[in-house]
């Protein structure tokens, strides 16, 4: 086969790999990474004695991204287990790592870095707490700190679906890379 039909063998199978890529985004919402090798190229089997055989350098690996639709999904069922994520050591680190999940829409790393046990002492179930944030677009954090027992407080905007925003006042208490316990209440 020649270097050409190679060539064009290969973007069939990387455009096979992204279209199967986007429709796993399709069903999941979720953003997919399709990591690819080029085809490999070979010599022929009897090279042509007049020229040196040549073999070109394999290309690196190409990673293509591909971003789901900005559509809602339903809450997924409860995760089997948590991700694995390097653990934040810094209190006030862990409770905007957990409010960037939920903006995100990583409920299961939200859940498994203290969405778990805010949703238990407010007696809700995994299904009842993502659907507590089915209003909410994004949350951003504009003020936080520590106290000197270690416990973090912070205040967060909430912008929802509609325009509106809605403001709130917490304190965390972070414990081993998690948010062991949470007081928030609503102030505007």
């Amino acid at each position: 086969m020649s270097t050409t039909m190679r060539w064009i063998t290969g973007a069939i199978a990387a455009l096979a790999l992204a279209a199967a890529a986007l429709a796993a985004v399709a069903v999941t919402s979720r953003p997919a990474v399709v990591r690819m090798a080029p085809a490999a190229v070979t010599a022929p089997a009897h090279p042509a004695p007049s020229r040196a055989a040549t073999r070109p350098a394999p290309e690196p690996t190409k990673t293509i991204y591909v971003t789901p639709p900005p559509a809602q999904s339903p809450a997924p069922a409860q995760p089997a287990s948590a991700p694995a994520q390097p653990q934040l050591t810094n209190g006030p680190a862990v409770v905007l790592q957990y409010y960037q999940d939920i903006t995100d829409h990583d409920w299961s790393a939200a859940w498994a870095i203290g969405g778990d046990n805010i949703a238990a002492q407010n007696g809700q179930t995994y299904g009842s707490w993502v659907a507590g944030y089915d209003t909410t677009a994004s949350i951003t954090i504009t003020d936080s700190g520590t106290y000197s027992n270690g416990s973090v407080w912070t205040t967060i905007s909430a912008a929802q679906a509609d325009g509106s925003a809605r403001t709130y006042s917490g304190t965390y208490t972070v414990g081993n890379g998690v948010i062991v316990s949470a007081s928030i209440t609503q102030t505007s």
